[in-house]
């Protein structure tokens, strides 16, 4: 018992000496040769790194803005089938035993295990040694989510305790490359957000605001160029929900594979990251699963690099980050690829790097719950399912890998491409604020999958994350979705008035051709409610369906302003019958100033636009139940009669 319990304390001892090991040394970038071997760790398959063996070519300088990086082949018969392949990003490079670089970088269509790694001084710099001087990260007592709030990441050690406190100098994400989302994030516009989207019953997948773009290569220059990649290991999706999302992360450095597992917290796996040994940045987690694949480079305590070239180069973002289990290398003529799939979550992404990606293992990074229920049925039969996903919290990810995880739910459920209609209810959970709700009847004849770009929910998460008023923090995601093998749709073709003129101070009723699924020319009759003091004036009638409908509210001024703009946002099955006058009014504070004389709408109209006081093109709006789902806009220029003389007044 004595030997037992004395070979327990050793081992413990021994345990605690490689948890708190000291980080490895490292050999200088300075002293890098031609010609000069060393070796070093990857992970092949399982969990367990191996060696291999390495030669350097040469040092290539100013790679990247102020960054060398150093060309190696290798001639080991463990690389000789697959070469360097996508996921071995990180892999540790020693040099008499000192650690030196991370393999980074590799040429596809190469005929010998030939690539570029970047040297580990580069990475500590960024990673490690700035955050110790005190740069942006999640050094100090809170970290900034990558939308600007200060997120709750909490500490691993105390679940409890949650870092609340900024640091001094948060850094600024990229910002996103189209020119209308830099204008958004300047001052929200609610439509000009909607616009960028797209249409209401078109899917805004490629649309939505994503990190900015790496430079790309010149056409054709793919294969002889070196260049990152990391494999995006998939699970859980539809082949139309993959073909998207291919399509929506080409140019970036993520290559997306079909992969085993959901990607959920798991038990099963290593507890510790490993020199050498895989890494998963997980980004959407459950029933799908994304997430980047790479090797761990460098540790030091509790602070982990990896990667040795950026995931989106976003900065400063957060992330969960998970221990990952290697199925294979799979060789490829073209360029050779892991499989793996995430294992135990055990530290959070911190940073994201010209040169790296780092993690903090005494961090764990929340997600965002995306709760999805789907009613499938005809009649009084319906069956019902259920997809339950988690979403990192990233402003630029989040609205996006949200609208494509409810298609991927609503392909599974029903795949048929047929006409279908559908009631969405989407909530989105905003801490400090009432949750935001829509109900929304969608039509499409493709199949239901295209629905989603008309989801209020889904479509409202990007002006509320982009917003530059204040920090905003989804608590949870909510869709049900009702589908119906329906063709109860119009699209809206031909305004016909009852007359030459609308009547003012009364309820006008004008008659809107629409055609059917199948070609047929229906008529319905909309109310349109004519103010008084539009009397004599000539005004731009507008009836649309709801969704399409311009936001009638005033620009936002604030947070407050904007859930209340994007409150008024109208569902696709009612009328808006719109009356657009020719002066502009005057928007205050975020309030509609109508109704002003000219005197008075010239004092407040200022000659340069600010937040206080804006122009604004007032509407008198009438909004009215629809028996179908509508589609499309028709509009015409009228004259509103003058007053009835009995009501204009005696002149004495």
């Amino acid at each position: 018992m004595i030997a037992l319990a004395a070979l327990a304390s050793l081992a413990s001892l021994v345990l605690g000496s490689v948890a708190h090991a000291a980080p490895p040394a490292t050999y200088p970038l300075s002293q890098v040769r031609r010609g000069q071997t060393g070796y070093g760790f990857t992970t092949f398959k399982g969990t367990t790194p191996e060696r291999f063996t390495f030669e350097v070519v040469s040092v290539v300088k100013n790679f990247l803005p102020k960054q060398d990086i150093i060309l190696v082949k290798s001639d080991d018969p463990k690389v000789q089938l697959t070469g360097f392949w996508q996921g071995m990003s990180g892999s540790p490079l020693y040099l008499d035993d000192k650690l030196v670089c991370a393999f980074s970088y590799g040429f596809r269509f190469n005929k010998i295990p030939l690539g570029g790694c970047t040297p580990i001084e580069y990475m500590k710099r960024e990673g490690i040694d700035s955050v110790r001087r005190g740069a942006p990260g999640p050094g100090g007592a809170g970290a900034p989510s990558s939308n600007g709030a200060v997120r709750q990441v909490t500490p691993a050690t105390s679940q409890a305790a949650n870092l609340t406190s900024p640091p001094a100098t948060p850094s600024m994400p990229s910002m996103p490359s189209m020119e209308d989302w830099r204008r958004l994030t300047r001052k929200v516009d609610v439509e000009a957000a909607m616009a960028a989207l797209g249409p209401p019953r078109q899917s805004w997948l490629l649309s939505a605001p994503m990190p900015a773009l790496p430079t790309a290569p010149r056409p054709g220059a793919t294969e002889h160029t070196l260049a990152a990649s990391v494999p995006l290991a998939v699970a859980g999706f539809t082949a139309p929900a993959f073909a998207d999302l291919s399509k929506l992360l080409a140019g970036y450095n993520l290559e997306p594979m079909r992969a085993g597992g959901t990607g959920a917290p798991s038990e099963d796996g290593p507890r510790e990251f490993v020199m050498g040994g895989s890494i998963a940045v997980q980004l959407v987690r459950g029933d799908v699963s994304m997430a980047a694949t790479g090797t761990v480079s460098y540790i030091d305590g509790n602070r982990v690099l990896a990667f040795g070239h950026p995931l989106f180069q976003t900065g400063e973002s957060y992330a969960p980050v998970a221990t990952s289990y290697v199925h294979t290398v799979i060789p490829s003529a073209q360029s050779a690829f892991v499989s793996a799939s995430p294992a135990v979550e055990i530290g959070s992404l911190v940073q994201d790097r010209q040169s790296m990606i780092s993690a903090d293992t005494k961090l764990r990074s929340p997600m965002i719950p995306l709760d999805i229920e789907v009613l499938v049925g005809s009649g009084s039969r319906t069956e019902k399912g259920t997809f339950r996903v988690e979403l990192i919290d990233n402003k630029f990810l989040t609205p996006t890998f949200a609208a494509l995880s409810a298609a991927n739910a609503i392909n599974y459920y029903l795949p048929d491409r047929d006409d279908v209609t559908a009631k969405v209810v989407s909530t989105v959970r905003v801490r400090g604020v009432p949750p935001i709700s829509f109900v929304d009847h969608l039509y499409a004849n493709d199949g239901a999958g295209s629905m989603m770009g008309g989801v209020r929910g889904l479509r409202a998460l990007v002006p509320l994350l982009l917003n530059p008023y204040a920090p905003v923090s989804i608590e949870g995601i909510d869709i049900k979705v009702d589908l119906r093998f329906d063709t109860n749709y119009g699209e809206i073709k031909e305004l016909r008035l009852p007359g030459a003129t609308l009547t003012p101070g009364a309820r006008n009723q004008v008659s809107v051709a629409m055609e059917t699924w199948n070609g047929d020319l229906i008529v319905e009759t909309v109310p349109v409610d004519v103010p008084a003091s539009l009397a004599g004036a000539i005004v731009q009638l507008e009836i649309t369906a709801g969704d399409s409908a311009k936001l009638d509210a005033a620009p936002p001024v604030d947070l407050p302003s904007l859930v209340a703009a994007l409150r008024k946002m109208l569902p696709g099955n009612v009328w808006a019958a719109s009356l657009y006058v020719a002066e502009d009014g005057v928007s205050m504070d975020g309030k509609v100033v109508r109704d002003l004389p000219p005197s008075a709408a010239d004092k407040l109209r200022p000659g340069s636009r600010s937040q206080r006081a804006l122009p604004f093109r007032p509407v008198a709006r009438t909004v009215a139940p629809s028996k179908r789902v509508l589609n499309g806009s028709a509009t015409l220029l009228v004259r509103v009669a003058q007053a009835p003389s009995s009501s204009r007044g005696a002149t004495p």
